[in-house]
């Protein structure tokens, strides 16, 4: 809910803070007197465009603060926290900027930058304003179908048709697939044989390019390297003769000095290493062997293996794995017929499943749409519209997750007048009041938990006002509503009531909010009954006060 809102340099607003109640709050004042412009502020927080012509003269930036608070499990909170949002004690703090220049607007959650269309649907989820401004989420089909599916508790059998659409999609694919590869094979079947024929001839063997080019460097090189190496076996000879005498000599001096033994061993393990290296070495030169027609023949097997590359690389691993697509294209033309066989009784099967998921869903829609429906004319009745006909039109329309049915709420408020989306409907206050018992209906389905309000009342009077303010104030018991009125039978229901002042001091304009309570309310009560403050008018604004 709308815990806190604070308003600075916006239009006559210097500087406005409020705290709203979690029940029925309401705004009251004259008219002119600036309620407005607060419903301004609360739509820029909704993520409404800016107007930098609503900055207050002779400052530099709007700036809206608010802090709002999201119960636990709630829709939005998922797509916050991909956002990297996580509430603070169960509320998030909005700030947004307006700038009197026409600079960059910026929009905050938390520390995170928000985009307009990021607030729109993170506000969207969260608030909701009936009357004058365009956030009125009920407008939306989509929005209507998920509401009849929460009030019919379809959840169980929308996954089970969500599945199943998904599978039969999947299915769907797989099948075009299958034809296209068909058509692809046929096209190219002696082409990827030749080159299947080719590749697996090869015998290529991933790396075997890299060890022939070494291979064949290194044959290249046979003179110098044996050159070299026997020169170095020869040194190595003559070295481990010296190492022999060196052995002798210091065998001999340590029968003198005992100290001196470490360096024969030491000297020893050098005679043993230099076998060793000359040993290998010479092995070496055996394995080299140079031979022109070897050279040859790795040359050869090169020169194969760089054509295969070129052809169907640019590596050997490319190689192998355009010889698997190959030979999976000719198995699906050669046995095209058994693949396509299996894959449509398995879509045939799928079509099934989806079309009884869909027969399924719309049997509860249609069911709970005519439950719904009697209920909210119910309370359109109570509202000042005794011949308004609502209902809930369920009429096929394109297959996907949610089903086949098109849903749509259908409204006619006058007698005579044919019924049109509600969405359709001219009038601000009539379409508050379709909203009102619309969320009166629905409270324990819609998760948005903050109702705004704009002048619901307008039209009305009468014994119609008294049962529009019980609706309120039976919707405040689970939502929080906030409230604009002209009426004292909705003021006096509320919890909390706000009024909205104008003065001018000093030659300048300002609009104020005050939260009233005790002799003040009353005298407000009084007012908005009479528009003065005798006797009578105080002594009824107080009896409706004592019996809200």
């Amino acid at each position: 809910m709308l815990e806190h809102l604070e308003i600075r340099n916006f239009a006559l607003i210097e500087n406005l803070s409020v705290d709203f109640s979690d029940g029925f709050n309401v705004i009251t004042g004259e008219t002119g007197s600036g309620k407005s412009i607060i419903l301004g502020a609360l739509g820029l927080l909704m993520g409404e465009k800016a107007d930098t012509g609503a900055v207050r003269a002779g400052t530099d930036e709007i700036v809206i603060n608010a802090v709002i608070s999201i119960p636990e499990g709630h829709e939005i909170l998922p797509w916050l926290a991909e956002r990297g949002v996580e509430p603070e004690d169960g509320a998030v703090y909005v700030r947004r900027t307006v700038k009197a220049n026409g600079g960059r607007s910026l929009i905050h959650v938390q520390n995170q930058v928000f985009s307009r269309q990021d607030l729109c649907t993170m506000a969207e989820s969260l608030i909701d304003m009936h009357g004058q401004s365009e956030h009125q989420s009920l407008l939306s089909v989509d929005r209507q179908r998920r509401i009849l599916d929460s009030y019919a508790q379809n959840a169980a059998l929308l996954s089970e048709c969500e599945d199943a659409y998904r599978k039969l999609g999947s299915l769907q694919k797989k099948k075009d697939e299958l034809l296209r590869s068909l058509e692809e094979g046929r096209r190219q079947a002696d082409y990827l044989q030749f080159a299947l024929d080719e590749i697996d001839g090869a015998k290529v063997r991933i790396g075997e390019d890299e060890e022939l080019k070494e291979r064949i460097h290194v044959l290249g090189q046979f003179e110098s390297i044996y050159e070299n190496i026997s020169n170095c076996t020869d040194r190595l000879k003559d070295a481990r003769a010296g190492i022999y005498d060196a052995i002798s000599s210091v065998a001999k001096a340590a029968k003198a000095d005992s100290k001196l033994q470490d360096y024969t061993a030491r000297l020893e393990s050098a005679r043993i290493e230099t076998e060793d290296i000359s040993e290998a070495l010479k092995e070496y030169l055996r394995s080299i062997e140079y031979s022109e027609d070897a050279v040859n023949s790795m040359q050869d097997r090169l020169s194969q293996l760089q054509k295969l590359k070129r052809k169907y690389g640019p590596e050997l691993e490319d190689v192998l794995a355009f010889a698997g697509k190959a030979r999976e294209t000719l198995d699906v033309t050669e046995n095209f017929q058994v693949h396509l066989d299996e894959c449509e009784k398995a879509l045939k099967q799928a079509e099934k499943n989806y079309d009884l998921c869909c027969e399924k869903l719309s049997r509860s829609r249609k069911s709970g749409a005519s439950s719904l429906q009697k209920s909210i004319g119910e309370v359109l009745r109570t509202l000042g519209m005794p011949n308004a006909e609502f209902s809930i039109s369920i009429t096929e329309g394109k297959p996907g997750v949610h089903g086949r049915d098109q849903i749509e709420f259908l409204i006619s408020a006058n007698p005579g007048e044919p019924q049109k989306a509600l969405r359709d409907i001219a009038s601000g206050g009539e379409l508050s009041r379709v909203m009102l018992s619309l969320k009166t209906v629905l409270s324990k389905e819609d998760e948005i938990q903050t109702q705004v309000f704009d002048e619901i009342d307008s039209g009305i009077g009468g014994s119609v006002a008294i049962s529009l303010a019980k609706c309120i104030k039976d919707l405040s018991l689970t939502k929080q509503v906030i409230a604009i009125t002209h009426l004292a039978s909705i003021a006096s229901m509320a919890d909390v009531q706000m009024v909205v002042t104008k003065s001018v001091e000093n030659g300048r304009t300002f609009t104020r909010l005050k939260q009233v309570d005790g002799d003040d309310r009353v005298h407000e009560i009084a007012r908005m009954l009479s528009g003065d403050e005798s006797e009578v008018s105080l002594e009824h604004a107080r009896m409706m006060l004592g019996n809200r």
